[in-house]
């Protein structure tokens, strides 16, 4: 669902994260996309804009999801290694 919403409609994954300068960003761009549309010669520059606001939500998404494996794999470790001490 996530994928979903940063494909089509970035500014909304910012706004679920309240992350406002990240909104305030990817709203820029993704509304640059839009008035590319409304005109025949913009429409080629339109996917660039679009391009760059879905990359910069990806992104942050992506750094998110890192975040959050490291925390689960320094909690695992400590676990073990308390283990490991309690044993010895």
């Amino acid at each position: 669902m996530i994928y979903l919403c940063i494909i089509f409609v970035s500014p909304v994954y910012f706004i679920t994260r309240q992350e406002w300068r990240g909104f305030v960003l990817n709203s820029i761009l993704y509304g640059l996309a839009c008035l590319c549309i409304l005109s025949m010669i913009g429409i080629l520059v339109a996917p660039i804009f679009w391009a760059l606001s879905v990359g910069h939500a990806g992104f942050t998404y992506r750094k998110e999801l890192m975040a959050e494996h490291a925390d689960m794999v320094a909690t695992k470790m400590a676990e073990k290694l308390q283990n490991q001490s309690s044993k010895s």
